[in-house]
């Protein structure tokens, strides 16, 4: 398959080329369309369309093509490129000629009134028709680069512009896309089962890790999800302990396999398009979980903190969803009571546990877990911080 992109060198050849298309001449109307006015965006594809090899009648060598839709429209158009930063939309507005889009990067967002909002990505293109209201903009999360295709009316507009969108309609709530929590009567043994490994593994002890590993595969945790544990705690415990974890955990899969044992390997993580804004997401994230401000004292004080907490941990490690939100709570609490020395920060996740709906009854299970696997001294403390939050 050959590069099709490399028959463009701009992407004002790619405008040229498609304004010079075919066209078909239309009834155009210039009101406002309204949902059951049988006229509605229509999303064409990437995969949709079919690439021809250029005719030596009129190629000299090899040349591939895609030809477009063909834009309904007569006279005169206006092109141009339109790059839109994540979260950024247009007001919502109307094409008295209509409007083609392609997208040439990222990922973006479109919807018509009355209609859903629909993911558009490179290589999608959209015919809005005469009148039709509607937006586009970037992802949540994803910048987005359109050329936009519009035709001349008489008095040489293109758009008549409305009111702003709101987050309502967008779908850019800060929470509105956060996933509810399905929160157990008790916390299960899979779940207590993460709590010594990420105990062990924050203390560095790799032997008793290798045996709160056994005990957590046995007690059903995948392989995954095992992974994503001992994955998230490098935030908390740094690169070198992630890594010695994940060592032994390795190795433990290693005996399991040779003697005859098939661990469940688990769900693999949703892959985020390759243009998150990891930082936006993250501070949506940190907004979520903490039900409080973005901003914070020592974000102001050290602006790289601001960064790596919110670009990596709440933005790239949240975002993997093999490990439930609460689970990352549980790695997270174990990891920082183990730790001891931090219980600002202990306090912290138990509050942000609290907010994902888990209460004392819960918290108190993986304190016990925490007595009976990692020691009393640990427990205490630990109980001794959840003590001093109401709210439970």
């Amino acid at each position: 398959m050959i590069n099709t992109s490399k028959q463009f060198h701009s992407l004002w050849q790619l405008t040229l080329l498609l304004t010079t298309m075919s066209v078909v001449t239309i009834w155009v109307s210039e009101s406002h369309a309204t949902p059951d006015s049988g006229q509605h965006q229509v999303v064409t594809r990437k995969a949709e369309l079919v690439e021809a090899v250029g005719p030596a009648t009129n190629f000299n060598g090899h040349a591939v093509y895609t030809r477009f839709p063909v834009m309904p429209t007569q006279g005169a158009v206006a092109p141009a490129t339109v790059t839109f930063e994540s979260g950024a939309v247009t007001n919502w507005h109307v094409h008295p000629h209509g409007q083609y889009l392609i997208v040439v990067a990222g990922e973006g967002r479109i919807q018509e009134w009355g209609g859903e909002v629909q993911v558009i990505r490179v290589g999608d293109t959209v015919w809005c028709p005469p009148g039709v209201k509607h937006w586009h903009g970037g992802g949540a999360h994803t910048g987005m680069t359109h050329i936009a295709i519009s035709p001349v009316v008489d008095d040489g507009s293109t758009v008549t512009w409305l009111e702003p969108v709101t987050f309502a309609d967008s779908q850019t709530s800060e929470v509105s896309n956060k996933p509810v929590p399905e929160v157990p009567v008790e916390l299960s043994a899979r779940q207590l089962a993460i709590v010594p490994i990420a105990a062990f593994n924050a203390t560095g002890d790799l032997n008793q890790l290798k045996t709160a590993l056994q005990a957590g595969l046995e007690q059903g945790l995948t392989i995954n999800e095992i992974k994503e544990v001992l994955s998230h705690q490098y935030a908390y415990v740094g690169f070198p302990r992630s890594l010695n974890g994940l060592g032994v955990f390795q190795g433990l899969l290693a005996e399991r396999q040779q003697a005859g044992i098939v661990d469940p390997v688990g769900r693999v993580a949703t892959v985020s398009p390759r243009d998150t804004d990891y930082y936006q997401l993250g501070t949506e994230t940190l907004i979520y979980l903490t039900r409080g401000p973005a901003s914070r004292p020592m974000y102001d004080f050290a602006p790289v903190m601001d960064h790596t907490l919110k670009t990596h941990l709440f933005g790239y490690l949240f975002s993997r969803d093999n490990l439930s939100y609460i689970n990352r709570e549980l790695t997270t609490i174990a990891t920082l009571a183990a730790l001891g020395n931090v219980n600002s920060q202990l306090i912290s996740h138990f509050k942000v546990a609290g907010n994902l709906g888990l209460n004392r009854k819960h918290l108190n299970q993986a304190i016990s877990m925490l007595d009976q696997k990692v020691g009393a001294e640990v427990a205490e403390n630990a109980a001794r911080q959840l003590a001093s939050l109401a709210g439970f």
